[in-house]
Order: structure tokens, then C-alpha cells, then sequence
């Protein structure tokens, strides 16, 4: 009887583990890809605040979400690296460091998903509008369609980041660990289910859709599949678990804390370094050329507020979409440039070079329609629906 009630209060009393933090604890190991990442996502800032320099390239919220993940970045790869230095065996760690590194690696690449999610319905809407060089016609009730699907995906990933943020918030007490295990996998795995939904979305959308820009939405496509390797390698180790969550192990370390070498390697390969990859990409090139759109993309619920006309003004000629051409605007002082960083137009649209480019009537009219009529031919809105 007595060995048996001791037995089960040793039970009753000893902590449970705890789900190991995605990267492991910190160690020295940490330092080098720390310094590393840091620099990688500074140096991606360069091309960015360039482009913001030329209003025909400037973005004011397209692509603004990758921008605030890379300045993150910085901020979180700052903490890892004063964090990467030799701890001894049971020393306490920083509780408020280590809950902002695992948020800014749990919702982190989700914010990027959206700017994708922002450049595909860009694309997509370009293909609805009426364009008498490539003979499409107006389908205004398949343009509603799309922006309303869209919607869903951008929507559910920002509900799926706030759950993990208020996820990593409660982290404390061994007793919550049952609930902050389950909690982390409500957070990926809603979130790798939305991006491959929307993969294959789009290629079902690819073949069916008329003048399609479809190098533009395979550029889309290969950046969801970059970013679904993040939630794929998250969802492959949220299952390890350590002793405890704030006590720094003794080597050799536990194999499910995610903080031997191998698995730290691994966590750089298939977590930082798509995240780098998709940064590059978005401020390397002119996304404004790229996905045929303004500085604040297709974010319009209706044509009737603000129209057609100027969605398709503030747009970019990229082959034969039926944007009028535009000519090359001259570089603006260097007084202007400045203070281009820290303003931002009010009705920011492509500069026209009127001594170069020939006044045609019929694709200036264009620009003055707001197209009313919907399709009642072959091409129809079900033409892919």
C-alpha cells in the first residue's frame, strides 16, 4: 500500500514534458547562421528601398507584409545571436527572448503567404478586364468571384497567425504543455492545408483561364511551393518534446530538444532558408512589372468605387495586357528621392511621356469606360468555373 501510494503521487507530482522549441534551445552552434541571416535579410533591403526611389516601381502595400517580415527578421536573428554563447547545464533562459523568437517562427511566414495570396488575385483579375488588343472582353461577375475566393485563404491565415501568437503568449507552466502541443499544430496545420489548397487552385485556374499572364502566376506558384517547406518541416518535429522548456540541457542534449547539430542544420535548411529565398525574390524584382498592377495591387471589393480605369492607369503594359505604353520618366532630384522614402503619393500612377507616346482614340477610350457588360458568348464567366 505505501509503495503503491508513492508510486502515484511521484506520478502525480513529476512535470510532464514539454514540446520543444522549433530550433532547439540556443547554443553556440546558433551563432554564426545568426550573423549570417541577419545580413542576408539586411542586404534584402537594399533592393527594396531602391525601387521606392522610382514611382513607376514604388509599392506602398503591395509586397508591404515581406518587407515587415524581413525588418523581423532582424530583430529575431539579433536576439538568437546574443543568445548563441556557451550556457552551463540548468541555467535558466530568457523567457521573453525565446517567446519571440518561436512567434516570429510560427506566424512569421504566413504574412509573406499573403503578399503572394495579393500578387495572384493581381494576375487573376488582370485576366477579367476588357482589352481590344488581345480581343478579351469585360467579365465583371468572374472578377467578383475571384476577389471573393481570395478572400478566404488571406483571411484564414491571419486568423491562424493570432492563434499562434496568443499560442507562444501562454507558454509557461509544464502543466500547459498538453495545451500548448495541440495549440502548435492548430497553427500549421490549418495554415500548410490553406497554401496547398490554394496551389491547387491555381493550377486548375492555369489552363482554363483566357489570357492568363501565366508566367506571372507560375512565378506565384513556385513561391507557395518555397514557402510550404516551412510549415511541412514545422509539422515534421512539433511532436519532440524536452524536460523542460526554460532550463538549458546538459550535453549530450536530448534528442527530442531540436538542439544537437544535425538537427539545427536542419532547421536552417528547411525553415530560414526558404524564407530567404522568397524575401530575395519579392525585392529583387519589380513585382509592379512582374504581376501587371499598381503600388496597392487589386484591393478593391467593387469596380464602382474607384473603377477600372484606374486600376488599369496605375498598371504596368506587360505583354499586351492593354495597359496604354507609357514612356520613361527622367530621375527625379536627389532632394525628391529623399524624401520619397518617407512619403507617399497620394494618387500614385504611371507618368505618361506625352511628346513621345502618339495619342490613339481607341486606347484611350479605355481608360475613360468603366466596362458594365458581362459575357454572354463562349467566353463566359464559366469558362474555368
Amino acid at each position: 500500500m505505501g509503495s503503491g501510494s508513492t508510486k502515484a503521487e511521484t506520478s502525480t507530482t513529476s512535470p510532464l514534458p514539454s514540446p520543444s522549441f522549433i530550433g532547439g534551445f540556443p547554443t553556440e552552434v546558433d551563432y554564426i547562421p545568426s550573423i549570417v541571416l541577419f545580413f542576408l535579410f539586411t542586404f534584402s533591403l537594399s533592393p527594396w528601398i531602391r525601387r521606392q526611389y522610382d514611382p513607376n516601381t514604388r509599392t506602398v502595400t503591395l509586397g508591404l507584409a515581406t518587407t515587415i517580415f524581413a525588418m523581423g527578421r532582424q530583430l529575431l536573428y539579433s536576439f538568437r545571436y546574443l543568445g548563441a554563447h556557451t550556457h552551463y547545464p540548468g541555467e535558466e533562459l530568457s523567457l521573453g527572448m525565446l517567446v519571440y523568437e518561436q512567434i516570429g517562427f510560427a506566424v512569421g511566414y504566413m504574412g509573406v503567404m499573403m503578399d503572394v495570396i495579393a500578387f495572384a488575385r493581381a494576375v487573376l483579375v488582370n485576366a477579367t478586364l476588357e482589352d481590344l488588343q488581345r480581343g478579351s472582353k469585360d467579365r465583371p461577375r468572374l472578377r467578383g468571384r475571384i476577389r471573393w475566393i481570395l478572400w478566404y485563404p488571406a483571411f484564414t491565415l491571419f486568423a491562424v497567425s493570432m492563434i499562434g501568437t496568443m499560442n507562444y503568449v501562454i507558454l509557461g507552466p509544464d502543466g500547459r504543455a498538453r495545451v500548448f502541443q495541440i495549440l502548435r499544430y492548430s497553427c500549421d496545420v490549418p495554415a500548410l492545408a490553406t497554401i496547398v489548397a490554394f496551389i491547387g487552385g491555381l493550377l486548375y485556374v492555369r489552363p482554363r483561364l483566357k489570357y492568363l499572364d501565366k508566367p506571372a502566376l507560375d512565378a506565384i506558384i513556385k513561391l507557395s511551393i518555397t514557402l510550404a517547406v516551412t510549415p511541412i518541416y514545422r509539422i515534421s518535429v512539433l511532436h519532440y518534446t524536452s524536460p523542460s522548456l526554460l532550463v538549458q540541457p546538459a550535453p549530450p542534449y536530448p534528442p527530442g530538444s531540436l538542439t544537437s547539430t544535425s538537427a539545427k542544420i536542419i532547421f536552417y535548411i528547411f525553415h530560414a532558408f526558404p524564407e530567404v529565398l522568397v524575401v530575395y525574390y519579392v525585392h529583387c524584382i519589380n513585382i509592379r512589372a512582374k504581376f501587371n498592377t499598381g503600388p496597392y495591387g487589386d484591393w478593391y471589393q467593387a469596380d464602382a468605387k474607384y473603377g477600372i480605369p484606374q486600376l488599369r492607369e496605375e498598371g504596368v503594359i506587360v505583354h499586351g495586357v492593354g495597359v496604354p505604353p507609357v514612356g520613361e520618366p527622367g530621375k527625379p532630384p536627389m532632394g525628391l528621392r529623399l524624401r520619397s522614402l518617407f512619403m507617399f503619393e497620394p494618387k500614385p500612377s504611371r507618368i505618361r511621356d506625352t511628346e513621345k507616346d502618339e495619342f490613339d482614340p481607341e486606347r484611350e477610350s479605355l481608360l475613360t469606360l468603366v466596362p458594365t457588360r458581362s459575357t454572354a458568348s463562349g467566353e463566359s464567366d464559366k469558362t474555368w468555373w
